[in-house]
């Protein structure tokens, strides 16, 4: 006799009952959107707030020709930060005399007392000017904090501009000529030339190019795609909590009393995709108004909220039912991470090449991880929302291969399932796991 589809109704609407009604869920719907909002308020806080602490230096100029550039560009420097009237977003610079390289050691004694000074806060940097001839070859940047970059960026476009000043003079060339003749010419990234819809019997006019929108191109399909990463990490998890939670209090004993272990893996599973669709309706919802406040309310067609539910749906079934036989074959949390490892691996395999696929969604990598069922879900979405679109033929083959492998892990999952829920005692190995679907 076959699953009863009441039963199975039952269970996925009792599981998707009580996940929403519980503070929990109820936390972690706000915990996204609060996390990111918050992100954003804050690096926009640190942005402005610009570190202005004054930033103190020595120069030890081999070359003994740019010091005195050095000394007259802090100044200059120094008078545009001091006269502006509003809040200060760069910091002054303080040169030091440079000391004198004494005693037998010389050069290196001089580099450890500096040293020795940075480290007691005194300075900042320290910079050495080589010189091969009466030409300087390089400079040498020494710091405790080597992330701070606004000096050592300043010192060496200082540099620079001087050295290569010079060398123009030097060749009897004239400056602003070699910088005009030199100026790059700027590349536009443009979407190509089409013509538009026919108008009876004319047709239709040739419209030019767009310039690229990185909007569109780039941030619209990568955020599809963690989109449905983050609703699967947040729903599919909590099918591995929920059956070993109710494994522990047999409760699931009392259950199986009622339903066939089929029927209640079924429904949770489809109780949780109901979560993870409500899920999906809610962010996906908040980021259409927030695009559509800033002019991108087409970026989310017909097609491609159908194909994000699809997947989304495809993805629950695959991976949820492989976190449940997961559950079911453990006893407690700590047993689960060992049997969950390579389920979490499978699920990180987007986030590993989502780059590459991003920059080439045409690429013999693209096209494979993207036809690859445990990646489809994420990768085939993403490729769909990018230029160019990939063939019909692609995206029904990755509609078709998930298909297979949901229905697959669905019931591989069920035959662990069965077996497992009533076991007690030691973790089976994966091998024990494989004879557990073998088995009729």
């Amino acid at each position: 006799m076959g699953p009863d589809l009441h039963k199975i109704w039952v269970v996925a609407t009792t599981e998707f009952g009580s996940s929403v009604r519980t503070k929990s869920f109820l936390i972690s719907l706000l915990a996204l959107p609060i996390i990111m909002g918050a992100s954003i308020l804050l690096q926009t806080i640190v942005a402005d707030r610009a570190d202005v602490k004054t930033r103190r230096f020595v120069v030890v100029d081999e070359s003994k020709t740019l010091e005195p550039t050095i000394a007259k560009a802090v100044k200059d420097y120094n008078a545009g930060v001091e006269s502006s009237d509003a809040k200060r977003t760069r910091p002054r610079f303080e040169l030091e005399p440079t000391p004198p390289a004494e005693g037998p050691e010389g050069d290196s004694a001089r580099q450890l007392a500096l040293s020795e000074r940075i480290r007691r806060g005194e300075l900042d940097a320290y910079v050495e000017i080589t010189a091969e001839g009466s030409e300087p070859a390089a400079v040498r940047y020494h710091s405790d904090n080597p992330n701070d970059s606004i000096l050592r960026d300043w010192l060496g476009q200082t540099v620079n501009t001087e050295v290569r000043a010079r060398r123009f003079r030097t060749a009897g060339v004239d400056e602003a000529l070699a910088m005009r003749l030199s100026r790059p010419v700027e590349v536009e990234n443009l979407q190509l030339v089409e013509r538009s819809a026919a108008t009876g019997d004319e047709p239709g006019a040739i419209k030019s190019a767009a310039k690229v929108d990185p909007v569109r191109t780039a941030l619209v399909p990568a955020a599809l795609m963690f989109v449905v990463f983050m609703i699967l990490m947040t729903s599919a998890p909590q099918l591995l909590n929920s059956v070993i939670e109710e494994k522990m209090n047999r409760v699931s004993e009392v259950l199986l009393g009622s339903v066939s272990p089929f029927e209640l893996m079924m429904g949770k599973l489809l109780g949780n995709a109901g979560i993870a669709m409500l899920l999906a309706v809610l962010y996906i919802g908040g980021a259409y108004g927030v695009a559509a406040y800033h002019g991108y309310a087409d970026v989310m067609t017909p097609g491609l909220l159908v194909a994000l539910g699809g997947f989304l749906l495809l993805a629950i079934l695959l991976y949820g039912s492989l976190y449940m036989a997961v559950g079911s074959a453990c006893n407690d949390l700590k047993d689960a991470q060992s049997l969950m490892m390579p389920v979490m691996l499978m699920s990180m395999l987007p986030v590993f090449v989502w780059t590459a696929v991003l920059k080439n969604p045409s690429s013999p990598l693209s096209v494979g991880m993207s036809l690859f069922p445990p990646a489809s879900p994420f990768l085939m979405l993403m490729r769909m929302a990018m230029n160019p679109a990939p063939p019909i033929w692609q995206v029904v083959l990755a509609v078709v291969l998930t298909s297979l492998t949901a229905l697959f892990c669905v019931w591989a999952g069920g035959k662990i399932f069965r077996t497992g829920l009533l076991m007690q005692g030691k973790t089976p190995t994966f091998a024990e796991l494989a004879k557990w679907v073998l088995t009729k």
